[in-house]
Parts: structure tokens; sequence; C-alpha cells
């Protein structure tokens, strides 16, 4: 495997454990709480997350078909809607079940894949999205 991208592989489990450490820290009350990130509530920020992160697995798995969401916020309106019925429990499994599948999609990412150079951009923005809300939850608790 190429070492860049075992490297940015490494920042990314990194920053989701991270992640997922801080987000299991909340109270119950806090947890459906609006204000963490805008109007966003933790249990909101989290199925944002999976929704990106399972976007960005579709990504890789079928680059040929893959339909990249035109407007961002309707985008994250759709992921925060379609998992909003979930237990705070159901949903941080449906986000070890998204992280799963895109550590799986990441490790058949080679160098010589047309797709290379995005991956590589798209890991680092999921990077970034992670390290951004571990911040603000973190903040939050503080």
């Amino acid at each position: 495997m190429d070492r860049e991208i075992q490297q940015l592989r490494l920042d990314l489990l990194l920053a989701y454990t991270k992640f997922c450490k801080v987000a299991n820290q909340l109270s119950p009350l806090l947890r459906s709480e609006t204000g963490v990130c805008g109007d966003w509530s933790p249990k909101e920020v989290v199925a944002h997350l999976v929704g990106w992160d399972a976007l960005f697995q579709d990504f890789i798995v079928d680059p040929e078909n893959f339909d990249p969401p035109i407007d961002v916020n309707q985008f994250n309106s759709q992921a925060v809607a379609t998992l909003k019925q979930l237990t705070w429990a159901e949903l941080m499994h449906e986000l070890e079940d998204s992280f799963r599948g895109l550590e799986q999609a990441l490790s058949t990412v080679q160098p010589d894949l047309k797709i290379y150079p995005r991956v590589m951009m798209w890991c680092q923005g999921r990077i970034e999205d992670y390290e951004l809300h571990t911040g603000q939850l973190a903040a939050w608790l503080a």
C-alpha cells in the first residue's frame, strides 16, 4: 500500500477515534440539544458524519456511477433527516459501520487509480471534518 494513503488512513482513524471518545462523554441530556455546531445537536453532527463517510465510500467503490451532491446543505439535511429516529447508541453504531466501510474502501485505493488524487483530497477533508466537530464537542463540554 502507498505510504501516503496509509498515513492518511491512520490520521483518519485517529480523528474518528478522538471524535467518538469526546462524543461518548456527552450526557444523554446534551446529545439532542441544539447549538454544538450552529443549529445542530450532537446527534445531528453524528448523522452528518455518517452521511459523508458513506458518500465517500460510494465514490471509492463506484466512481464511474458516483453522483455527487450539488447542494451540500441539502445533503446534510437529508443525512440528518434519514437518521433522526435513531437512538444515540444506534446512531453511534451507524457511525462505526459507515466508518468501517470507508476504511475497507480506502484499503483498495492504489496510486495508479484514476481517482487517487481525489481520494487523497477527500480523505484530508474527512479528517478535517472529524477534527472540527471533535473540537466543537470538546468546547461544548468545557
